[in-house]
Order: C-alpha cells, then sequence, then structure tokens
C-alpha cells in the first residue's frame, strides 16, 4: 500500500466516525438551547484523532487545519458535520495529488530542525554524533526524492544503494552522485566507529552540502 493509499484509508475511517458520532445525537432537555447534543467522548475521540492527522500531515498552520480548529469546537452536529466536510475536502486534495508538495514541505522543515541539531553538536565538538546525525536527515532525504520521482526503493537499501538509483534514474547526474558518495562515506565511518577515516571538516561539508542538496531536490 502506498503512502497516498494509507492516507485515503485514514481518512476514510475518520469521514465515516463522523457519522457515527452523529448518530449519538440526543435532544437536549426542553428549554436548554446550545448546549451539545452528541456523546462528549465519541465527539472527543473523532475531533482528536481528525485534528492530530491534520497536524501530522498538512501542519498546525495549513488552512485546513486551522479552519477544523476553528470550526469543530463542541459536540454539536454541526460542528461534526463541517469538520466531515473539510476532511471530505482533504481526501479530495490526496486522491488529486494536490497535497505532495505540502508534505515535501512539512519533511523539508522537518530535515531543517536536524539538521540544525547537527550543526550545534559541530560547534560544541561533537562532530562524530553530527556525522550520524546529518547522514540520517540524508537517507531520509533520498527516501522522500525517490517517492517523489517514483523511483522504487525497499527499505534494505543503504545510502550508496539509494544513490545509485537516484543517480540511474536521472533524477541527478553522476558528478552530483559522486559527491554524495562522499558523504555517504563519512556517515558509514561515523555509524561503524572508524573515526579516523574522517575529519570534523568532512563533517562540516557534509552538513552544509546535505542541507543544500535537500534544499535544492525537496
Amino acid at each position: 500500500m502506498t503512502l497516498d493509499e494509507r492516507l485515503l484509508a485514514r481518512v476514510d475511517d475518520l469521514i465515516a466516525k463522523a457519522d457515527a458520532v452523529v448518530e449519538t445525537h440526543k435532544k437536549p432537555p426542553s428549554g436548554v438551547i446550545g448546549f451539545p447534543t452528541l456523546s462528549t467522548a465519541s465527539f472527543t475521540e473523532w475531533q482528536s484523532q481528525s485534528l492530530s492527522f491534520l497536524v501530522n500531515l498538512l501542519g498546525s498552520d495549513h488552512t485546513y487545519t486551522a479552519e477544523f480548529r476553528d470550526r469543530v469546537e463542541q459536540g454539536h452536529v454541526a460542528h461534526v458535520r463541517a469538520g466531515q466536510g473539510i476532511l471530505r475536502g482533504v481526501r479530495e486534495d490526496i486522491d488529486l495529488g494536490l497535497l505532495q508538495d505540502v508534505r515535501a514541505l512539512v519533511a523539508a522543515d522537518v530535515f531543517t530542525d536536524f539538521l540544525d541539531m547537527a550543526e550545534h553538536l559541530l560547534e560544541t565538538g561533537y562532530y562524530h554524533p553530527a556525522a550520524s546525525l546529518a547522514g540520517a536527515v540524508f537517507e531520509n532525504g533520498l527516501r522522500q526524492i525517490a517517492a517523489a520521482h517514483t523511483v522504487k526503493v525497499s527499505g534494505g537499501d543503504d545510502l550508496s544503494s539509494l544513490n545509485n538509483k537516484l543517480a540511474s534514474k536521472g533524477v541527478y547526474n553522476r558528478l552530483v552522485q559522486k559527491r554524495l558518495q562522499v558523504w555517504v562515506g563519512v556517515r558509514n565511518h561515523a555509524d561503524h566507529g572508524e573515526f579516523d577515516e574522517y575529519s570534523e571538516d568532512d563533517v562540516r561539508e557534509m552538513v552544509r552540502g546535505v542541507r543544500e542538496f535537500l534544499a535544492a531536490h525537496i
């Protein structure tokens, strides 16, 4: 199952769950207006799961996320129907492939945060763990790029394999591939405790290069 298929399955579950929440509706006591009419437990569970899904997929500042947060506040049928409509909009955008760029931007933000951590480790003299951290970001980045270009990879592919597959598919040229392979070597030496095989300057170049490379390709 592809990522989009998993996302569609999840949003379908949340859309269906909204119907189940609405079915818990009970008329308020006579003369009472504005009192939530839905099961508090059912509504809260669905609201929390839906908001978590949107934040994880799109980020907390995206229009869909903000609209859901504003429109779905209490256990009223109208609030749930509004949230359900937002989820249907998200589903359509996923199905049409319109959210791929958004997911890439979110991924890019995450990569930037970890590379900032790697730079902090460098600044404090811990360049060996900085190499390992930058290498992990590098590998995840290559997997994101492979997915965006429909390059088939497996969980068992290491950095060298990912680099070779992307270059073979023309995602970038052989010159870039050779440059990336230097960073692959630094990461592998760091992960295997072969600390005499690279220098602090090598790690600095790697962190800087990985940042520039991912910024250009994600």
